[in-house]
């Protein structure tokens, strides 16, 4: 089969289409699916017959097809890359988390943003602390319920922020002695400004 040209070993006739010498190519390899060698001659005569329509189309003899791929210029693979969205999470997280409109998270940033200030004050940090967290968690409870009217999902999410927020603030300062005197905070205010955080974002992205 060695001897034959590359049309007469894919069994076309030089005037074929390439939808015929496409057709012709699968029909031979499938024919003789066992025969390795005689497919690899296959697939070297096919490029033969794209090379030598790519050279006759350069010269302007022939026209090819813009769908034909040639053996010294295919095409390059470009991976897809998807965004995540909540179409494609977990059920739960659909039904627990959104993404908040910009009115809520300025209300919720402002609101948070003042308690936070006002907790840096020295003279309210002394002795307003708990009445600060209190109100921040309040708030919390108002801005989750009045989404959706869960009032139980509103208490436990802030709840959540308000143990998390003492608790990791407690093992930051405690356990892990971050330097928060450095910066002038004591450590009953660094675990409120990051329990503000916590009730900000419960507050703003929770249903």
């Amino acid at each position: 089969m060695s001897q034959q040209s590359p049309y007469e070993q894919l069994g076309v006739a030089e005037d074929a289409t390439f939808e015929e010498i496409q057709a012709a190519k699968q029909r031979v390899i499938a024919q003789f699916s066992g025969d390795l060698q005689l497919q690899d001659n296959v697939e070297a005569a096919y490029d033969a017959i794209l090379m030598e329509r790519l050279k006759l189309r350069q010269q302007g003899k022939i026209k090819v097809p813009d769908g034909i791929r040639f053996p010294e210029k295919l095409p390059i693979a470009v991976p897809k890359f998807t965004a995540p969205s909540m179409a494609n999470s977990p059920s739960w997280m659909g039904d627990t988390f959104e993404r908040p409109s910009q009115s809520e998270i300025l209300t919720t940033s402002g609101v948070y943003t003042v308690l936070a200030g006002a907790a840096l004050v020295p003279s309210i940090a002394f002795t307003g602390l708990p009445t600060l967290v209190a109100v921040g968690t309040g708030f919390s409870l108002y801005f989750i319920n009045n989404k959706q009217r869960r009032f139980k999902r509103a208490l436990l999410g802030s709840l959540i922020a308000l143990v998390v927020g003492t608790v990791v603030a407690g093992v930051l300062v405690n356990n892990l002695h971050l330097p928060v005197a450095q910066i002038g905070l004591q450590g009953e205010v660094f675990a409120s400004l990051l329990t503000f955080l916590l009730l900000w974002v419960v507050s703003s992205f929770t249903k």
